[in-house]
């Protein structure tokens, strides 16, 4: 049982501080890419939605749908939207939509 605990310890601690550092690219992808339209906090920017003449749902609206479906948008953009396939690497793309989700729960 002890080694059990430990295992389940040390698992916890390899995992924490990647999942962080995930979500610290993730916030900076967003800050420099997302950000601008859906708001810091991801509810959207008015202004943005505004002059764009789109609504710009808050991130909270894609909550509920497969991770694949909001891959793609972010890949390949949603009028007027941009892709970003091009612009992110793997690792920043994980991180963002990883960020996101994690923006859109609270």
């Amino acid at each position: 049982m002890w080694a059990l605990s430990v295992a389940v310890l040390t698992l916890f601690a390899l995992v924490s501080p990647a999942a962080a550092a995930d979500l610290e690219l993730g916030k900076k992808v967003y800050a420099q890419r997302c950000a601008t339209c859906h708001g810091p906090d991801g509810k959207g920017n008015a202004a943005m939605s505004s002059a764009l003449k789109v609504e710009i749902k808050p991130l909270a609206a894609s909550a509920g749908k497969p991770e694949a479906e909001v891959r793609k948008v972010v890949a390949e953009g949603k009028k007027p939207m941009p892709g970003f396939a091009k612009m992110l690497n793997a690792a920043e793309m994980d991180a963002v939509l990883a960020y996101t989700k994690d923006l859109a729960g609270k």
